[in-house]
């Protein structure tokens, strides 16, 4: 089952994915330049040994991009939900969509997503100023600006994003960084004892030969433990999901019904807009299928009524 996903694909969208780019370029110059540093201590670096040890400084700088993915991930991860004032909401809305975005991680986080559309109302808190327009467009406290969200690409239908979140991706962030830093430090070593085994000089080529293994294992290690510690936490977290309510709470949701979400209100700094994240409780309001605009003809009436507890047709929803 596909997720829900929102538009526009813009810069603001992939404002995460831009963060991450920023740690992967950041570690591939950090180690990098550590490794172009060890080659200028290589006393008599010429001709082969010299193109030997570019090849090391290149390896080593691939090796940190890939330590700087998947740690600039677990960041991201972890600081891409910016809480609102005030924290929780209650908003009444049409499913326009509801999905598992299922998946391997890092490409898939597990959540049920749903896109709440209109008629959209803010049924509490009641506070003055506040409304569904500013529940989707004000930027959380020390964050920038926010986009208005739409559930498809012809931009025809405004809505709110909402989430439940998976454990997968949570662990499977922390498991990648893990994994991946400390295959990186296995890989060093490892390199340094193959190094030591094969009794390779201390210039020249030998030297240079030493840098480019000791790269390239670093490299195999930071790839290895990545992967090994993303599949260990998004195991680790379907186990979870599986022993918790996760799946009954994403299921009871369902499109083309009318509902009440209450949950976290907060900024997606990632992709750049508002959402309820995690969605803590749902209510059914009346199943019409209100994403037909032929058959949803009472969705206004009922959005207007749910405030007051009262069906506009005078039966129970």
């Amino acid at each position: 089952m596909a997720g829900c996903d929102t538009y526009p694909h813009n810069d603001m969208y992939y404002a995460g994915e831009k963060r991450v780019l920023g740690w992967v370029a950041g570690g591939a110059v950090t180690v990098g330049l550590a490794a172009f540093l060890e080659a200028a201590g290589i006393a008599g670096l010429a001709g082969p040994a010299l193109w030997v040890a570019l090849a090391g400084i290149a390896v080593g700088a691939l090796a940190g991009a890939v330590l700087g993915f998947f740690v600039g991930f677990a960041v991201l991860w972890f600081d891409r939900l910016h809480v609102q004032d005030p924290s929780q909401i209650t908003m009444a809305g049409c499913i326009f969509c509801a999905g598992k975005n299922s998946g391997v991680p890092p490409f898939n986080d597990n959540d049920w997503t749903f896109n709440l559309g209109q008629p959209l109302a803010l049924l509490a808190p009641l506070v003055a100023g506040l409304d569904e327009l500013v529940i989707r467009t004000r930027p959380a406290p020390d964050n920038g600006p926010v986009q208005i969200t739409f559930g498809e690409e012809s931009l025809t239908h405004q809505i709110l994003h909402c989430e439940i979140s998976s454990h997968i991706g949570s662990y499977a962030a922390v498991g990648a960084a893990v994994g991946s830093v400390a295959g990186a430090v296995a890989g060093a070593v490892i390199g340094a004892a193959i190094c030591a085994a094969l009794g390779l000089l201390t210039f020249g080529i030998g030297a240079a030969l030493c840098l480019l293994i000791v790269a390239a294992v670093i490299l195999a290690g930071a790839v290895v433990g990545g992967v090994v510690g993303n599949t260990v936490g998004g195991v680790v977290g379907w186990i979870a999901d599986e022993l918790s309510d996760f799946n009954e709470r994403g299921e009871a949701v369902t499109q083309g019904c009318l509902m009440n979400l209450t949950g976290r209100w907060v900024t997606d700094a990632g992709h750049g807009h508002n959402e309820i994240h995690d969605v803590e409780s749902a209510q059914l309001v009346e199943c019409n299928n209100c994403t037909d605009e032929a058959t949803g003809t009472s969705s206004s009436g009922l959005i207007a009524a749910v405030g007051i507890g009262r069906h506009p047709t005078g039966r129970d929803p």
